[in-house]
């Protein structure tokens, strides 16, 4: 085998099926290999969108592909790679190089930055594993190790493939006997007993979802346990809809002060906290306004358990998860009475102008059972925390890293990740503007996302923190990016009536993008919003 089939063969194996990228000289022999392959090319207008895309696609599928050429394609990744790694989003990133023949002397060819090892030293920094397939003895081996890191630490690696060996010849290796990711052996009676008193002696427990549950597919798991225990439960931000918001035991999303007052009382009354996989940052507990006392908490990570103020290094997330189902007795009694935060039915008022509140309600009145909401940093996520989306992983934001003009190019991702789901994206004109045009990639491949822009004339979220110019952006006519790019409907309204009809159009377009530009007013925010801009006030004076 060649090295490029062995890497294409290798790719096949993780069961991706498409590859997002666009083409550049240094890596323009192996896109001919991989355009003659069974997988797919997907190409994008920009690198960074196809990066954002390659998230999306692995969020869903478990293991994504973006590849470029060096220097201005592989630099370009540097975001939604440092995103990925943030969030542990499985990518790996591909990228052609210059030849190991050319760089003798060490020319300035193009692209070249400080040294061939520049590119190479910038991803050590945000990827899992990384190599540079300069040396077939090795070659076949380093794939298989990088592709290995992405799946047991769920993070991204990096694979550099100069030019000159795409072609090289290797011979295949026997492939190792898969070997599971596990933590050391390490005692569990005593952890587990301790918990388990603890669990059983509380009042009002309740159970945090975190997003390493949806990362290490424990997804089944956890719906046993919750199954199991009957306790109530909430969500974190970045785990939202990890198991589905119609579950009779589901409360709400808990954002600390951010958090709707019924949800929020639920959550800091409970005498027993049982958070498992959480990630917990600032803007996941409302800029550290969370309120969950440390002695009444048990939090079980993917490496370690933190039994109140005690930590237990090592231990596995899933086994001591499976041993405290296994710990607790089938319970007779019904699940506990949850006190669900909903939003009522929307029904338009005429001629009445839109607001963030209402067109939240709107689109929760609409949503179907194969839509995907897609939310973009700020008032798109923070707002559209209070949909009820139907079934399980259909929410999907970047609400750690929190990097604007993700969600347009993470549609483009996720359709091709998962045909019979439908995108629904939630995003602000400002993010709309730096990514908004992977729409066209939609256009080509015959993708159908819905694309709601929130039209306040530029970035709401900083205005209120601290405003200025800055937050001012050029007015475009939304709509008509439809006729730009050749394909789909385009609707600009700011009434009540007018969303909800637009609204409805769009789920009825399913062979092309739909682009709904809501204006409304310049300091229209919701009400979590309007907590988070008050704490990040404070950080900037």
């Amino acid at each position: 085998m060649t090295i490029a089939e062995y890497l294409i063969e290798a790719i096949r194996e993780t069961g991706t099926k498409h590859v997002f990228g666009i083409q550049g000289d240094y890596v323009l022999n192996f896109y001919s290999q991989l355009c003659r392959s069974p997988l797919k090319i997907i190409n994008t207008c920009d690198e960074q969108g196809a990066g954002f895309a390659a998230d999306a696609y692995a969020r869903i599928t478990g293991f994504g592909v973006v590849c470029v050429t060096y220097g201005p394609g592989g630099l370009k990744l540097a975001n939604s790679t440092a995103q990925a790694f943030a969030e542990l989003s499985p990518v790996l990133v591909l990228s052609g190089a210059p030849g190991v023949s050319e760089r003798k002397g060490n020319p300035l060819l193009h692209h070249k930055v400080r040294s061939f090892r520049t590119q190479l030293n910038v991803f050590r920094e945000m990827t899992s594993d990384q190599a540079v397939l300069d040396n077939p003895q090795t070659a076949a081996a380093d794939i298989d190790r990088v592709i290995d890191a992405i799946h047991k630490t769920k993070r991204p690696g990096y694979i550099e493939l100069p030019r000159d060996m795409v072609d090289v010849e290797i011979k295949k290796p026997p492939k190792p006997a898969k070997t599971r990711l596990s933590a050391k052996k390490v005692p569990v009676k005593k952890p587990l007993k301790k918990v388990m008193d603890f669990i059983n002696s509380a009042e009002k427990p309740l159970v945090i979802a975190g997003v390493e549950i949806h990362r290490f597919g424990i997804q089944k798991l956890f719906s046993k346990f919750l199954e199991r225990s009957r306790f109530p439960f909430v969500t974190g931000v970045l785990a939202k809809s990890v198991v589905s918001e119609n579950h009779p035991q589901f409360v709400g999303v808990y954002t600390g002060a951010m958090t709707p007052d019924d949800v929020r009382e639920e959550v800091e009354n409970a005498d027993c906290v049982i958070s498992v996989g959480p990630l917990i940052t600032d803007l996941s507990t409302g800029i550290f306004t969370a309120h969950i006392k440390p002695e009444q908490s048990i939090l079980l990570m993917p490496d370690k358990l933190i039994d109140r103020k005690t930590c237990y290094p090592c231990i596995d997330m899933e086994s001591f998860l499976k041993a405290m189902i296994d710990a607790m007795p089938e319970s007779e009694l019904p699940a506990a009475q949850i006190n669900r935060h909903t939003l009522p039915p929307f029904a338009p008022v005429k001629n009445k102008d839109i607001t963030m509140k209402r067109l939240i309600e709107c689109i929760d009145t609409y949503l179907r059972d194969d839509t995907t909401v897609i939310a973009e940093p700020g008032d798109p996520l923070f707002a559209g925390l209070d949909l009820r989306v139907h079934a399980m992983n259909e929410f999907i934001s970047c609400a750690y890293y929190a990097s604007l003009g993700f969600s347009v190019p993470a549609a483009v991702g996720l359709q091709f990740a998962a045909p019979d789901r439908r995108p629904l994206v939630l995003v602000g004109d400002g993010s709309f503007q730096m990514t908004g045009m992977e729409l066209s990639v939609a256009a080509r491949y015959g993708l159908s996302p819905i694309v709601i822009i929130l039209n306040n004339g530029g970035y709401g979220t900083f205005r209120a923190m601290l405003d200025g110019c800055f937050n001012d952006i050029q007015p475009w006519r939304y709509a008509d990016i439809v006729d730009v790019i050749g394909a789909g409907k385009g609707f600009t309204v700011s009434k009540e009536e007018e969303f909800a009809e637009a609204l409805k159009a769009a789920f009825r377009n399913k062979t092309s993008p739909t682009i709904i530009d809501v204006k409304i007013s310049k300091n229209d925010r919701s009400s979590r919003l309007k907590i988070l801009n008050e704490n990040l006030k404070k950080r900037i004076k």
